[in-house]
């Protein structure tokens, strides 16, 4: 992607509605969300759980479409190379159907521009967490590692 884009902040109730999306991410499960997307897609990378590398991993949509066919090969056919927005967007929107497709409830599902722009990573992690509950009951496949009560913020 040689061109980023990003919308101008927005202010009053957008904007408290953002914040308060953004305080609901949590670094630890983050964390453990990636490293279970990495042994999905067969992959080594910075499993670190910021909100800067959580975003930069699954930004583009591959990681995604590749923790989708390491639980089902096959299931998404091309993966876009990141060279445009649209490819990047088009990977996201592939592996939100076929997280569907596997039983993730539409509520549960995040908005391809959640991930893309960044506005609700809380939401990316709901739906890779109900995913991993969904193929550990359906597929055997063991989900991702939960964090323990106390790592858990109460805002």
């Amino acid at each position: 992607m040689s061109q980023e884009y990003h919308r101008p902040r927005p202010h009053g109730l957008a904007a408290a509605v953002l914040d308060k999306q953004a305080q609901k991410f949590n670094e630890p499960e983050a964390k453990l969300l990636l490293e279970w997307c990495a042994g999905l897609a067969g992959e080594e990378f910075d499993t670190a759980g910021t909100k800067d590398n959580f975003l930069e991993r699954l930004k583009d949509g591959q990681v995604l479409c590749k923790v989708i066919n390491g639980l089902k090969p096959g299931t998404i056919k091309k993966i876009m190379k990141p060279i445009s927005n649209f490819n990047c967007l088009e990977n996201i929107n592939q592996f939100c159907t076929a997280a569907r497709k596997l039983g993730v409830k539409d509520e549960e599902t995040f908005q391809s521009v959640d991930l893309f722009d960044g506005r609700d990573l809380f939401s990316v992690c709901v739906t890779l967490q109900s995913l991993g509950r969904i193929v550990e009951k359906t597929l055997g496949v063991p989900g991702p590692k939960s964090i323990s009560k106390d790592q858990i913020l109460n805002r």
